[in-house]
């Protein structure tokens, strides 16, 4: 027997919550003696268009306190899963209009009340609206994991909101604070972490002097491209002529920098040197390094080359061999850290001059790989390099000048006695090294034959005959004038190389000759 109302006490307040269709999660306050259920637009309480639905499928009849349902002849409506054409409805009463139709319930709040669902009532909506769903399982808990937060925030009273949103608060700053301090702690171990495995990648990259295995293994992967090179000069004289009248404006290119710390202006130092000769490591392996103290200075070596451009001692070469820490990743790690880059020393050597002279950067390109380097003392001894005005065409011949290897290649390329009395003598470092060989003679760009292959106005493509490296290097059409700059090389397309063309070279020396070089 169904529980009858008392109907002596003020009447509750009748609502609607629509459990799926458009309207779904949203609640209808019920007011009026006969309410219409359909799709129509007449009717009082809408629902969702479906095949089952009629226009006017059930009407809802006042009943004191509560309401009596009626469907309409032939237009079959479900309480609480029971067909029903006539039912007193109670609260917690869930309708199906039509079958497999829009689901409601009906529920009755206390007089006066502003028909706020409780925390349960609110899951209980979101539950059944999600097992009535005919989606998967998976999309059927995602709409309730979509729709409890959402009924909590919007359906529940406002005391609760408010407790809701203090709890919600504390647990934020809560897990703010945690994240904050172990965020805090991961950093220092990340950028320790950072910092040790720049430099120590950066010492890995640095070149240093060869010990009579590598001389061997080095002439070996030589052998083969200096023999091609040679083949090639000899079909011709052109290469030959070109090449003796540009090798003594193409210059050695040899730096070496540093890492200082911006607010005192200290560098980054190894903390001391072992009995081995070699920088203290930790437990690890890493090198010990810091700001402060009086240990050696870390210093990242390289070489590249660069020519003369003009008569008062201009030369060019790539932007990533003027500025190479901005092109390492190894040294953009280190510098992740605060710590500024900072040029230590740059010197540059040309064929036929024993001794070496500083070159420092006038500009940078921001739009190639291209900078100015400027060297006041080969100023009117040494021809510059014409630059071509133009682009040279598909098919073309060039020849690439350049010291491919460094250091390597120039002693690999040495002659026999030479190189058997400095492997006899005491181990020299990077930059005695260079003197040395300067000083026999043994300074000299390889040249390498090769044909234009494609021109776009950023870049010149030709294959030539030589290994990697070389970069600033000048690439010369037969009649001496450089066509393009060397900046790198596409093994994965046959050893192309690509170069900056010649023109971009000219725009950039017009800027240079208005700027003092940078120190």
């Amino acid at each position: 027997m169904r529980p009858t109302l008392d109907t002596t006490s003020p009447p509750p307040v009748p609502v609607i919550v629509h459990l799926s269709g458009a309207r779904r999660g949203t609640t209808q306050r019920l007011r009026g003696e006969d309410l219409r259920i359909g799709t129509g637009p007449e009717v009082e309480v809408h629902v969702a268009h479906e095949p089952s639905v009629a226009s006017h499928h059930a009407t809802l009849h006042r009943r004191g306190a509560t309401y009596e349902l009626e469907a309409e002849p032939e237009k079959p409506v479900w309480v609480n899963g029971d067909k029903a054409e006539h039912r007193v409805l109670l609260s917690g009463d869930v309708l199906e209009v039509g079958r497999d139709g829009p689901l409601l319930r009906f529920r009755l709040y206390p007089p006066g009340s502003r028909a706020f669902k409780s925390p349960s009532e609110a899951f209980a909506d979101c539950v059944d609206c999600a097992r009535h769903s005919s989606s998967s399982t998976a999309k059927r808990a995602a709409l309730f994991l979509r729709g409890a937060p959402k009924e909590l925030a919007t359906q529940t009273s406002f005391w609760f909101r408010g407790l809701m949103i203090v709890a919600l608060v504390a647990v934020v700053i809560f897990v703010g604070l945690l994240t904050r301090s172990y965020l805090q702690l991961e950093d220092r171990l990340q950028q320790e972490e950072l910092r040790v495995r720049g430099i120590t990648e950066l010492l890995e990259e640095s070149e240093s002097p060869l010990t009579p295995e590598d001389l061997e293994e080095v002439r070996t992967e030589l052998d083969t491209a200096l023999e091609r090179v040679q083949a090639l000069e000899a079909r011709t004289d052109a290469p030959a002529r070109v090449v003796a009248a540009a090798l003594p404006s193409v210059v050695f290119l040899q730096g070496a920098y540093g890492f200082i710390e911006p607010d005192s202006e200290e560098p980054l130092r190894f903390a001391g040197i072992g009995s081995d000769g070699l920088p203290l490591r930790s437990d690890a392996g890493a090198p010990i390094v810091g700001i402060g103290g009086d240990g050696p200075v870390l210093e990242a070596v390289f070489t590249g080359t660069g020519f003369v451009v003009t008569e008062d001692g201009l030369l060019l070469t790539n932007r990533h061999v003027a500025l190479p820490w901005d092109f390492d990743e190894a040294a953009a790690t280190v510098a992740s850290q605060g710590l500024v880059p900072t040029m230590r020393r740059f010197v540059g050597y040309l064929p036929g001059v024993t001794d070496p002279f500083e070159v420092s950067l006038v500009v940078a390109s921001d739009t190639a790989d291209l900078a100015v380097l400027r060297c006041s003392n080969v100023t009117g001894e040494v021809p510059a390099l014409e630059l071509r005005e133009g682009p040279p065409s598909a098919g073309d011949e060039v020849i690439v000048l350049g010291y491919p290897t460094g250091i390597r290649a120039l002693l690999a390329r040495a002659d026999e006695t030479f190189v058997t009395k400095l492997a006899e003598g005491p181990q020299l470092d990077f930059w005695e090294l260079t003197r040395r060989l300067s000083a026999a003679g043994h300074i000299a760009p390889l040249a390498s034959r090769g044909i234009v292959a494609q021109m776009t106005p950023a870049a010149v493509v030709y294959d030539a005959e030589t290994t990697s490296g070389g970069s600033g290097g000048p690439v010369l059409d037969l009649d001496g004038r450089v066509v393009a700059v060397t900046s790198a090389i596409v093994p994965e397309f046959g050893g192309s190389n690509l170069g900056v063309p010649s023109d971009q070279g000219r725009e950039l020396l017009e800027q240079a000759v208005t700027e003092p070089a940078t120190p």
